[in-house]
Parts: C-alpha cells; sequence; structure tokens
C-alpha cells in the first residue's frame, strides 16, 4: 500500500515555475480549480439529456446522435498531447484561462438551430475540454504536492457535481424556455466565468511562466507502468462515457419520459460526489488501492446492469449505486496520474499520454453502444460491453495500482 511518504514531491518543477507559487492566496487557487472543474462535463450531460430533442429539432439519425455523443470523447483523445506543449509555451494559468475562454465559445454557439453549428460547437468545447483535463492534475500536483489525495478528490467530487447539475437541469431550463438550443447555450455562462477567473490568476504573481524542459514522448511509451495507468484511465472513461452518452437514453427506451430520465442520470452522477472525495484520499493513506479498485468497478457494473434490467421503481437506488461505483473510479484513475509521476514534468507527459490514448479507445464505448442499441433487444448490447471493459478495467486496475513510478530515473535526477 502507498504511503504519505510516497505522494511527496521530489524536484517536480522547474525553478523558474515554483518560485512564485506561494505567494497566491491557497483558497483562491482552490477556487480557480473548482470553478474550472464544474465546466469540465456539463458539455456531454447536457447533449445527453437531449438527444431526443435534438434529433427530433434537427432530423439527425439515430448514427449521427450517436456521432455527436463520441465526438467529445474522441476529441479528448486528439488534441489532449497538445496540452503540455500550451502549457510549456504559455504557462499553466494562461493556458487553462485560454482553454475555458474557448469552452464558453464552443458551448454558445448550440444557441444557433443548426446541426453544422451543434457539430462544431461541440467540437470546439471538446478539444477545450481535453486539454484543460490534462493540465488540471499537473495544478494538483504543483500546487499540492503533500495533498494530492485529497486534492484530486475535491477535482473529481467538483467534476460530478457539473455534470449532475447539467444533466439534471437541461431538461428543466428547455421545458421552462421552450427551446434545447438555449438551454444547451447556456452552460456557456459559467465557462465563461471561470474564464475570466483564470484570467485573473494569469495576471497575478503567481503565475507560472511555463513547465520545465518535458520528457521524451517516446520514453513513456516504452514504460509498461505508463501504458497500464492509460488503460485504465481509458476503460474507466470509457464506462463513463457510456453512462453519460446513453443512460438517460436507454432509461427513455424503458419508458421514462425525459424529466425522470434526467433526474435519474443527475442522481447518479450526483452520487459520485461521496466517494470521488473519499475514495482517492483513502488509497493514497489507508485502505488498499488494490481493494478499492475491485469495490468500484463491481458497484459501477452492478448499478448499470440493475438500471437497464431491474424494475424501475428500484431505478434511484441502481443509479445511487452506479454513481458511487464512478466517482471512485475517476478518482483512482486521477490519482493514479498524480501519485505514478515522480515530477509535474511527467505529470504532464503521463496525463497528456493516459487522456488522449485512453480516451480516444473509450471513445469506441459510446459508438458502440449507439450501433447495438438499434437491435431488437436495446439493452444487451450495452450490457454485454459494460461487462467485458469493467473485466479489462479490474485487471489493468489492478496493475496500475502497484506501488511503482513512471520514469523511475528522472526522480532520481
Amino acid at each position: 500500500m502507498l504511503k504519505r511518504n510516497d505522494l511527496k514531491s521530489d524536484g517536480m518543477a522547474a525553478p523558474h515555475s515554483t518560485a512564485r507559487v506561494r505567494h497566491v492566496p491557497v483558497a483562491f487557487t482552490i477556487a480557480c480549480i473548482v470553478l474550472a472543474a464544474i465546466n469540465l462535463r456539463p458539455a456531454l450531460t447536457s447533449i445527453a439529456t437531449m438527444a431526443a430533442e435534438i434529433q427530433n429539432g434537427l432530423g439527425l439519425s439515430s448514427v449521427w446522435i450517436g456521432v455527436l455523443t463520441t465526438l467529445p470523447v474522441l476529441c479528448f483523445g486528439i488534441f489532449g498531447p497538445f496540452a503540455p506543449l500550451l502549457s510549456a509555451k504559455l504557462g499553466l494559468e494562461r493556458a487553462i484561462a485560454l482553454l475555458l475562454t474557448g469552452l464558453a465559445a464552443g458551448l454558445a454557439l448550440r444557441m444557433l438551430p443548426l446541426s453544422s453549428a451543434l457539430f462544431a460547437g461541440t467540437l470546439v468545447a471538446g478539444a477545450a475540454i481535453g486539454m484543460a483535463g490534462v493540465l488540471l492534475p499537473v495544478v494538483i500536483r504543483r500546487r499540492f504536492p503533500g495533498r494530492l489525495g485529497l486534492m484530486t478528490g475535491l477535482y473529481t467530487m467538483v467534476l460530478s457535481i457539473g455534470g449532475a447539475s447539467a444533466a439534471g437541469l437541461t431538461p428543466i431550463l428547455e421545458r421552462t424556455w421552450q427551446s434545447w438550443t438555449l438551454a444547451l447555450a447556456s452552460w456557456s455562462a459559467p465557462a465563461l466565468v471561470a474564464g475570466l477567473l483564470w484570467v485573473v490568476l494569469a495576471s497575478s504573481g503567481a503565475a507560472t511562466t511555463g513547465t520545465g524542459s518535458l520528457p521524451r514522448f517516446s520514453l513513456l511509451l516504452r514504460d509498461r507502468l505508463a501504458w497500464y495507468v492509460t488503460a485504465f484511465m481509458g476503460l474507466q472513461a470509457g464506462l463513463a462515457f457510456i453512462v453519460l452518452g446513453w443512460l438517460p437514453t436507454l432509461l427513455r427506451d424503458r419508458g421514462l419520459d425525459v424529466l425522470d430520465a434526467g433526474a435519474a442520470t443527475s442522481v447518479s452522477i450526483l452520487a459520485q460526489t461521496a466517494t470521488a472525495l473519499l475514495v482517492p484520499s483513502l488509497a493514497a493513506e489507508r485502505v488498499s488501492p488494490r481493494l478499492m479498485i475491485v469495490l468500484v468497478l463491481a458497484a459501477t457494473c452492478l448499478g448499470f446492469l440493475g438500471l437497464i434490467y431491474a424494475p424501475l421503481e428500484s431505478r434511484l437506488l441502481w443509479a445511487l449505486l452506479l454513481g458511487l461505483g464512478q466517482g471512485g473510479l475517476f478518482g483512482m484513475a486521477l490519482l493514479f496520474v498524480t501519485i505514478r509521476a515522480p515530477t509535474a514534468e511527467v505529470t504532464a507527459m503521463l496525463s497528456g499520454m493516459s487522456q488522449s490514448i485512453g480516451y480516444l479507445g473509450a471513445s469506441l464505448c459510446p459508438f458502440a453502444v449507439g450501433l447495438l442499441r438499434g437491435g431488437h433487444d436495446p439493452f444487451a448490447g450495452p450490457a454485454i460491453i459494460v461487462l467485458i471493459v469493467t473485466a479489462a478495467c479490474t485487471w489493468c486496475g489492478l496493475q496500475a495500482a502497484v506501488p511503482a513510478h513512471v520514469l523511475p530515473q528522472l526522480k532520481a535526477g
């Protein structure tokens, strides 16, 4: 089991990138991280709850709806590798400020009732989220080296709150305004607020001018532990994006209306907040990470199967179980990125690798669900996919839980 001393930072950043970090109030830094994190899921969950309205309003086929739910995940994988380079050029704070502003612009495009605007906005938003998601764990690694479990838990908890808020509120906004385009575009406002806050942080004396020299990416590609961390990130993300992209639709296939389906999804995502906060902290200091992996994956798989097969009257209990599993699952994936990297620069590269290659693989999961859902039994295909992915994720997670470092030779240097 990993001890507290294993989480300390050793030579994690170049001197020019850390000298001024101490001058920013900790509360302000945490507020920036929280507001950034809360905007990294509404772009996905708002689309999921409005899938039927989008399909009817724009005349899209089920295949194109599947592409729409898959596009953000593809963007995470395609654009994620560019995040460390952007950070090295602009600095962490400036890069994140730029990305959050781009996210707001992409979400605002959804106001136009055009399929081209919807797909273009989703592309821009997905690219911004993909790169910001790579850089925010680096901020945590750099600024809170002694509290990685706690801060990773807080970060994943807020991610869950943002996703749950969009899943539950978007149908209400659509009913209130009688416009699904306005309901989707409304999530650009909090993204803009977050971007402006990071502009303030980037303009302060606490801003970093860049990262230290980055290790060669080819070194990570030859590191077995880096591949286990990447595979675990991708497989858990595949499970998450099946839920984010298709759970409301699958529940509507079972007979629920849009509000009930959105409410069940929102309960599931909100339940993630408890384990997202607790599991990384426990796994970092008290409980075996391997035990945590088994528990959270079992809860995730059973919760999903219960939602699509158990009586609808029990849906909230299964949604709760699913959320508890997925909150801890994502928290463990992010924790592995931070505790398996010996320096902030390696954290940036490992975060980029795990979220780029991992998310590219994860994009196949919601797309496959979209294809298999068209059969005579719309639930058998998703159930089989979830069972297979859960088994593979368990094996990779157990390997990633072995206490070791990626590129350990850099720690000594």
